[in-house]
């Protein structure tokens, strides 16, 4: 007893008293009717659209995640967004991924005061939950959690400590996280349980632009989608346009789906062009589905596209994985083929089946009512049952094969 396993030492165990971590501190029960009801109160960025997100902005004694995968711009948005708060409120930047130089010359190049701002660049956990605690910080960011605990235990620890700190002392501590490729925070799930708040940060296709999904919110609405603009000197809210645009468009068309868990009307485009053996090249819509669409077009609207030079893109960047896209593509490549537009603003909201039926859905109900614009007509099979009605009324069936009728 008192040998070191490693050395071969002896007499190097010392007895040390554990003491309660609980102390004077422990909390007595207290009937409900007497805890004090008051407002959050909360720290706003001056960003509509982002505050928006989080029901009004950063509430003090939360803990935020911020979450995405490696270089898409995590940490140039937090301190972009966070710019108008550290002009006039005491703030600490922890870096365990840059140097405070890089930081600096980060925060040069965006619009805003960072006099308030502290910054540390420290790989150690101990150091970072030492300086929130020795500061008069009131928002703090680490930049990242994996950085800072490596390890599930490690991480465990720290993210309590950050609650922790952040309710006894009232602050917003904002923890910015990596992402594996199936979008899955880097880490054990308890991270997730444990923060007050988490955002997902994501690419759109578009340069520069960025959307942010609200995956978690305790405080406020836990559906919220929002465009942003990383630019030079800060980030910039993309106004949503809150009406239809009804001018008359060759192979344009609207579509009602999910983005998230959000319903959102989304501009679809296709460019039908000359023969050119088949080539296809599609931004926002996986390319095979839109292969099936074409087979599905050819097959029950007489309209055989598969020599053709074949577009498809969606305008405002992202992806659509929502198979209700179908209508709206099918209307906008016939559309585009035919050169034909639409004469009238609508919403397309169906996904197709081989048949070329429009295929029943229950949730189609909700999704219409809960889209951000009020379209005077929405498309789902509930009103139409096969594509070829709805291409027939909008005036764009016309088959290219002569159709032979026995006699």
């Amino acid at each position: 007893m008192g040998q070191c396993s490693s050395c071969g030492q002896w007499g190097l165990i010392a007895e040390e008293v554990k003491t309660s971590s609980r102390g004077s501190a422990y909390q007595q029960p207290v009937p409900l009717f007497k805890v004090e009801r008051r407002r959050e109160r909360r720290l706003t960025s001056g960003i509509g659209g982002f505050d928006d997100l989080l029901g009004d902005g950063f509430v003090l004694g939360s803990v935020v995640l911020v979450s995405g995968e490696p270089g898409v711009g995590k940490s140039s948005l937090i301190l972009g967004m966070s710019a108008g708060i550290m002009e006039s409120t005491p703030s600490l930047y922890i870096s365990a991924e840059e140097t405070s130089l890089q930081l600096a010359e980060r925060a040069e190049r965006l619009a805003g005061s960072f006099d308030r701002l502290l910054v540390l660049a420290t790989r150690d956990s101990d150091e970072a939950l030492a300086a929130i605690e020795a500061t008069e910080a009131r928002f703090v960011i680490v930049d990242s959690l994996q950085a800072l605990a490596i390890g599930v235990t490690p991480m465990k620890e720290f993210v309590d400590a950050v609650v922790r700190l952040a309710k006894l002392r009232e602050i917003v501590v904002v923890v910015i996280g990596q992402v594996t490729k199936d979008g899955d925070l880097l880490g054990p799930r308890y991270v997730e349980h444990m923060v007050d708040a988490s955002l997902m940060l994501e690419t759109t296709g578009a340069p520069g632009i960025r959307r942010v999904m609200v995956r978690k919110n305790r405080f406020g609405p836990s559906d919220g989608v929002r465009r942003f603009a990383l630019e030079t000197h800060g980030v910039r809210m993309i106004e949503e346009s809150n009406r239809l645009d009804d001018t008359p468009e060759v192979g344009r068309a609207w579509a009602g789906v999910r983005v998230g868990r959000l319903a959102q009307i989304v501009e679809v485009n296709a460019l039908v062009g000359p023969k050119s053996k088949g080539r296809l090249l599609s931004r926002g819509i996986e390319t095979d589905r839109v292969r099936y669409l074409l087979s599905v077009i050819d097959k029950h609207c007489d309209l055989d596209l598969s020599d053709r030079e074949v577009l498809v893109a969606v305008p405002s960047g992202g992806v659509v994985v929502d198979p209700r896209v179908d209508l709206a593509l099918a209307i906008a490549l016939v559309s585009s083929r035919r050169s034909v537009p639409l004469t009238r603003p609508l919403v397309a909201c169906a996904e197709i089946g081989l048949l070329g039926e429009l295929i029943p859905d229950e949730a189609i109900r909700a999704l219409t009512q809960t889209l951000p614009v009020a379209a005077k007509e929405i498309i789902t099979p509930r009103t139409r049952p096969y594509l070829r009605e709805v291409l027939e009324e909008l005036g764009l069936y016309k088959p290219d094969r002569l159709q032979v009728v026995g006699l």
